[in-house]
């Protein structure tokens, strides 16, 4: 089997067209991540379309630092890369991460990271000449499939959560929905506050500006808020990225919490995206840092995810 990578130029419409190809898009992946990246962080970024046996197979973003020539050199391709239909099977990952390490070798002065897209329950492959990273934490996440029935996957909510769900739909909260960022900056600035007093780690606000900034070039992110007697009581940040959706972030009040605003706006987040398209739903990760966060996420009833980890 023989796999070259073809590195290109490409614009936000011609990469974008690309992903429209591919089994699953992630947000890491998308033309409007890499913008921001290179904004906040000064990456750069590369965007290969993978053939295999001549065929194309797949595309891939890869993010890129480099000083003095490249003497001091780092690379990194988060959740990718990603596959069309018909490939994507373990020897596919397998000869695309051997070409990568020829084109890119682990030497003095280049820092390297590879997180596939690739879960630990299919993880039946081999990738020769990387190390496993033992000190990062792997990748996981929820996965709801909304191309099912609306009605199917309200049923598939486990009944604490679909309990949840009712009491918030009977307490007058009244959700809004804003595709044009018009309360972005009330947003940001409830966001900020409420990941200051509860403590956990998130995008900063400086990477949460840039990032909608370029999705909403091409309509990709909305705000969904929460209001009562017209006060925001709570609010979630949505991506859309081809096919799929990414929850990024979001914060709530007391008051939201009793009322369980975040069931409603999840909710009514999955009718929408579904309404535009979006098959895919992707949570955003969990992790304990939280109380209540991988409860509360386990609840939708997707499946449950872990990434293969991440490689040097």
């Amino acid at each position: 089997m023989k796999c070259t990578i073809k590195w290109d130029t490409y614009t936000r419409t011609s990469w974008n067209n690309l992903l429209k190809k591919c089994n699953q898009v992630t947000l890491l992946q998308s033309y409007y991540y890499a913008q921001a990246m290179r904004e906040v962080y000064q990456q750069g970024v590369r965007h290969g379309l993978i053939q295999i046996d001549g065929m194309d197979a797949g595309v891939v973003q890869m993010q890129e630092v480099s000083l003095f020539g490249k003497c001091i050199h780092a690379i990194s391709i988060d959740r990718g890369p990603l596959w069309f239909e018909g490939f994507g099977k373990p020897d596919h990952l397998e000869v695309f991460s051997n070409v990568l390490n020829e084109q890119y070798p682990s030497r003095f002065c280049r820092k390297r990271r590879f997180i596939p897209e690739y879960t630990m329950k299919n993880s039946v492959f081999s990738i020769r000449m990387w190390k496993k990273c033992k000190k990062t934490n792997d990748y996981q996440t929820i996965l709801i499939d909304i191309s099912k029935n609306i009605d199917d996957i309200r049923k598939n909510f486990k009944q604490t959560w679909r309990r949840n769900l009712i009491k918030a739909e009977k307490s007058g909260v009244i959700v809004e929905i804003d595709e044009k960022l018009t309360t972005f900056s009330e947003f940001l600035r409830r966001y900020t506050k409420d990941r200051i007093e509860k403590g956990y780690s998130g995008p900063s606000a400086k990477f949460l500006a840039s990032l909608a900034k370029y999705a909403t070039l091409t309509n990709d992110c909305m705000i969904l808020n929460a209001t009562e007697d017209g006060e925001n009581i709570g609010s979630i940040l949505m991506l859309i990225h081809g096919s799929g959706a990414t929850y990024q972030v979001g914060w709530t009040t007391r008051c939201g919490r009793d009322k369980r605003v975040h069931h409603l706006l999840f909710w009514h987040a999955i009718q929408l995206l579904k309404g535009q398209g979006v098959t895919s739903f992707d949570l955003g990760g969990y992790n304990d840092e939280i109380d209540g966060i991988r409860k509360f996420k386990q609840g939708m009833g997707g499946q449950d995810i872990a990434l293969v980890g991440s490689y040097s």
